[in-house]
Parts: structure tokens; sequence; C-alpha cells
């Protein structure tokens, strides 16, 4: 298949039926040209809407004609490919296996905007919507996770109505967009650091560029990289070649495509002063919070308890201040059957935080903290406990993989245990009557 600046080219009759029935397009494809047999004799005439019957004629006079289809881009055609780039997309949260986008979706305990809309309607320009078909067609499982660091990203700003123009739009289009540069490559399959994801950002934004996308979207790519970020993985496993990465003949495919684009017309319209700047700003922080629930889904092998886990730690490193709340905190309230462990990790992090010398105190070990200590060894703090070293046998990551680890070795104990575990007990004590 090849896609021109009028449409779609066949020269084989199976792959032209194949991609029509699949695509459930028989009976909105047209001809650009006629179908002709070997004498020159029209078979089949342009402009008209192949159906079933044509379909069946073609099929039974294979090999008797000139096997050239050539499709015409037109607003019907369009609208349908549309319609199966929404399919696709929806599929992916409709999916009960995908915990996190399925709740998200389909159990949230908000009453969503029309989020199928939203999504089909996100395809904006021809260009957009071309490229995505594509990649649909010939990278299915690179489409699916495009989709779902869109629909991630879009996850928390679309529980509330926030009155920001665009911004469910745009927050789905940012993580839809924010790996497209990877498509020839491998690197989207494993858990990726923040350093690694700012490194090739700025080619994902130049495609958006390319394609005449808005400007919020290069804006949130280019500013979501979470350089704290640091997944569990080999350096060397993941260290990325920009080069290869440019040189990708998919990329540069995309990138030639001939279409002729749809208009956007600019948010910032009179009377709506910083409305683009207000959407870039929830946008981008939509994406961080995408970019970090997808890094992390590829690295929590425990299937069973993955959304616990994951909001455990997105909620830890939101009370850290790597998150912005008021976005953030749209996507844990729907959480509701964890109240309990979120309640609890935020009582962690609040102690933890009054440590005088910032970042030291850890409790530990989390998320069932019981103990704090002085990762930094500040002896001269006067909240340090003689007498009672904590050993750490193991290494522990930095919890959610943000942050520094905490090697294994013998630490002083900190007198903020105490308050933690005060804390801890009133919280689980029933209620007085």
């Amino acid at each position: 298949m090849k896609i021109t600046s009028t449409g779609f080219e066949f020269n084989d009759f199976q792959n032209f039926k194949k991609f029509a029935v699949d695509q459930e397009l028989v009976g909105s494809i047209q001809l650009l040209e006629p179908i002709l047999d070997k004498n020159g004799n029209v078979l089949i005439k342009e402009k008209v809407s192949v159906k079933e019957s044509m379909m069946k004629k073609l099929e039974d006079l294979d090999g008797q004609y000139i096997p050239v289809f050539k499709l015409t881009l037109n607003g019907e055609l369009l609208k349908k490919i549309k319609y199966q780039l929404a399919k696709a997309v929806f599929r992916r949260f409709e999916d009960p296996t995908n915990r996190f986008l399925h709740y998200l979706y389909r159990e949230s305990n908000t009453e969503l905007p029309n989020y199928r809309g939203i999504i089909t309607n996100a395809f904006c320009t021809r260009n957009l919507t071309l490229v995505f078909f594509r990649i649909l067609l010939e990278k299915p499982q690179f489409f699916n996770h495009c989709a779902d660091l869109g629909l991630l990203s879009m996850g928390s700003v679309i529980q509330k109505r926030l009155g920001i123009k665009m911004v469910n739009r745009y927050s789905f289009l940012s993580g839809l967009l924010a790996d497209i540069c990877l498509i020839d490559t491998d690197y989207w399959k494993r858990p990726l650091s923040g350093k690694h994801i700012a490194s090739y950002s700025k080619l994902s934004a130049n495609v958006v560029e390319t394609l005449s996308l808005p400007y919020e979207l290069v804006d949130a790519i280019n500013a979501h990289p979470i350089l704290e970020l640091v997944m569990d993985t080999d350096e060397e496993q993941t260290e990325i070649n920009l080069d290869m990465i440019r040189s990708g003949s998919k990329l540069k495919d995309i990138l030639t495509t001939d279409a002729n684009s749809d208009e956007v017309t600019s948010e910032d319209t009179p009377g709506d002063d910083g409305v683009g700047e207000k959407t870039a700003t929830y946008a981008t922080e939509a994406l961080r919070i995408g970019r970090y629930i997808v890094e992390n889904l590829k690295s929590i092998s425990e299937r069973d308890q993955i959304s616990e886990k994951l909001l455990v730690m997105f909620t830890y490193n939101t009370e850290k201040g790597f998150f912005a709340k008021e976005v953030a905190d749209l996507m844990i309230k729907q959480f509701k059957m964890f109240d309990h462990v979120v309640k609890r990790i935020r009582i962690i992090t609040d102690v933890e935080k009054k440590c005088r010398f910032p970042q030291s105190a850890w409790a530990y070990p989390k998320p069932k903290a019981a103990q704090i200590l002085c990762k930094d060894r500040k002896y001269e703090c006067p909240m340090m406990v003689s007498g009672w070293d904590i050993k750490v046998i193991q290494a522990q990551d930095a919890f959610g993989y943000i942050g520094t680890n905490l090697p294994a070795a013998v630490y002083p104990k900190c007198a903020l245990e105490e308050e933690l575990q005060e804390r801890l007990n009133q919280m689980s004590a029933p209620p007085t009557k």
C-alpha cells in the first residue's frame, strides 16, 4: 500500500480487499481511476462507491485485469479512517486486562465528558490521520503504546471539567505523539529514565511541528521529561542512539506523507487571553503524569496488584512535589478502593518532609514503613537517635524510581520515627463514639 497526495494505491487485489474489509471501508471507497481489462476496456468506472458486488466481480475476474487500485481520499473515506483509529484507541481501555486504563475510563466514579468524541475529533488534520492510520496498519503494537500514553496523559485532566479550552484533546495528543520518533526502534518497549526521554523528545516535537499541529503540543513534549526519574534498567541496554532514530525509514516515510493538511485554528481567540498558555501548562503536567505511569507499568511485575502499587508510588512522588497536586489528585481520587494505602503513604511522605536536611529522612521499608533512618548520616542533627542504628541488608530503589537509591549499609535512626508510628497508629485506630 502507498499513501499519496490523492489517496491510497494498491497493486494487488488481495491486499486491496483485505484493506477494505478489515477497515470496514466497503461502500465508502471510490476509485480514482477506472479498472481496465488487459484490452483496455473499462470493467469498473472511476468515482463510484466500491460495494460488495463490485468486490465479488473483481475477485471472480482476478488475473483478467490490470491490478492497479487507486482510492480517492474524499471526506467520507477520511471520516471512516478516523473512526477506525478511534476504535483502535477505544480497545485499549475496553480491555479489562489493561487494568489501570480500564478503571480510569470504564469504572471512573466521576461522570466523564464524551471521551470517545474527544478521541475521535483529536485526529484533527488529514496528515495526522494518515500518519496514525499507517502506524495502525504497519506497526500495531507501537500504535498501542502511543495510544496508551495518550490515554494515560488525558486520564487525569478528564476527571474534572476544568474549563480550560482544548485541555483534554491536547493532553491526549501530547501523549499520543510524545514517542512518535521511536517508531523504527524498540526503545519504547523498555522502561526509560528521564534523561533518555529528554534526549529524544525534541525529535518528536519536530515531528509535531512538521505535521503543522498546535504549538501547545510542541511545548508539552519538549517540557515533560522528568529528569529525576531513574528506572532500574541496564544502562547500556537503554542508551539512546539519536542517529539511528533520525535515520529510521518509517519515520522518514511518515514525514514525507504527501497529503494536504486540514487547517487547525488558533486557540488564542479574542477574549481568551492566556488560554493557549494555560492549556500548554496543563497538557505538559498531564503528559508528565502519563509518562511516569507508562514507564512504571513496564517495570511492575506483580500484575495482580499493579494498580495499587502504581497508585501508591504516584501518590508518594506527588506529595514529594514532582507532580502538580491539582492535576495528579484528579486521578488519585478515582481509586477509592485504595484510600487507606493512599492515606498511609501521605502520612509517610509528610513525616519525611519534616527532615531538617531535605531528602535525608528515609521511611523504611516502603510502602509499609515503620522506621525512619538518616540516609545522609547527618550526625550533627538533633533528631539523631544514638545506639539504634538500622542495618539495610538489600539496596532499595527510590520509591517509584524518582530520586536516589538507598545502598545496603548501616544508617542512624531518626527521631521522626516516633511521630510516624503515632500517626499511623491513629489512622488505624477505630473511630471513637
